[in-house]
């Protein structure tokens, strides 16, 4: 079963790919390359980058540089031309991006005896620029995580939105915290999530959305009025989800959604659903030391 489903998420993103190579000049709409990969859009971008090793910006950039670099050392194209070809306005743009990837100028590429490779190169990804065929090379990696399939109950919440770069959200926390604090409602307060909607490598930070969110007792009382800005009354979303634990800084949650999408979901003979991921906080960071801290980092899975 492992091995069908780890073929499966191969397959998929194969088609991505195939999509990508046939409409390298053309937008590729999010929906678009998450229907082909018959995935949601939330998870979409997690998978392909933890499978491909780079977003879809990334290989398409990636592309278009190869592309353009063999351009430039098998015809009498100019600059300029090859330029616009790769989706730079002008040359001076083009010439600064190339230098990075290749670490020669166009016009020093066009004469080296032997072209050096793009820079960094991605070993999960083949691109034949001779042929324009785009290959996933399947990679099988230890991810080195325990992975534990947790039901979880629909409970009531609090959550409060916030809108920005990821490592800000602990001032919604601390707001939330204190409103409840206010209320008097700690006793009420059962747990601590975050519900994470965006993927912070292929969302604008300034995008990025998330809810810093407490779970309610059951028949938690609310204070008579309106809640704060940005505040609402919600329901966690209840199901199953594969939930791995991460032990000390708050800084490694990245690195486990990626190892959790990347590594783990392709050969666990699961499929993940519509529902955003999940952050559950098993300890208060004001209350213990940064090496102490525990969280379940959760992906939703399908029942």
């Amino acid at each position: 079963m492992r091995k069908q489903t780890q073929a499966s998420y191969v397959e998929r993103i194969g088609r991505v790919l195939k999509q990508v190579a046939d409409n390298v000049d053309a937008p590729l709409p999010l929906a678009a390359l998450a229907e082909t990969a018959a995935l949601s859009p939330f998870h979409f971008h997690r998978v392909y980058r933890g499978i491909a090793g780079e977003t879809v910006q990334e290989t398409l950039r990636r592309v278009r540089m190869m592309r353009a670099g063999y351009a430039l050392r098998s015809g009498g194209r100019s600059v300029t031309e090859i330029a616009l070809e790769a989706g730079y306005e002008s040359p001076e743009g083009f010439a600064r991006a190339f230098k990075q990837g290749f670490e020669l100028s166009p016009s020093q590429y066009r004469k080296s005896r032997a072209a050096t490779p793009f820079r960094p190169t991605n070993i999960n990804i083949h691109f034949r620029p001779e042929t324009g065929e785009i290959r996933l090379i399947a990679d099988r990696k230890e991810h080195g995580m325990k992975v534990e399939i947790k039901e979880v109950e629909a409970q009531p919440m609090l959550a409060l939105r916030h809108l920005g770069p990821y490592h800000e959200v602990g001032r919604a926390f601390s707001e939330l915290k204190g409103w409840l604090g206010k209320q008097g409602l700690d006793d009420m307060v059962i747990g601590s999530y975050g519900i994470s909607y965006d993927d912070p490598e292929s969302v604008a930070a300034a995008d990025l959305r998330y809810d810093a969110c407490a779970a309610l007792r059951a028949g938690a009382e609310l204070p008579e009025g309106s809640l704060p800005d940005g505040m609402r009354f919600d329901t966690l979303s209840s199901g199953r989800y594969a939930c791995a634990l991460l032990e000390g800084s708050y800084t490694g949650m990245q690195d486990t959604f990626h190892r959790l999408f990347g590594h783990w979901l392709p050969e666990s003979g699961e499929e993940p659903d519509a529902r955003p991921c999940m952050e559950w906080y098993l300890n208060d960071p004001m209350e213990v030391s940064e090496h102490e801290l525990r969280t379940l980092i959760c992906i939703p899975v399908k029942g």
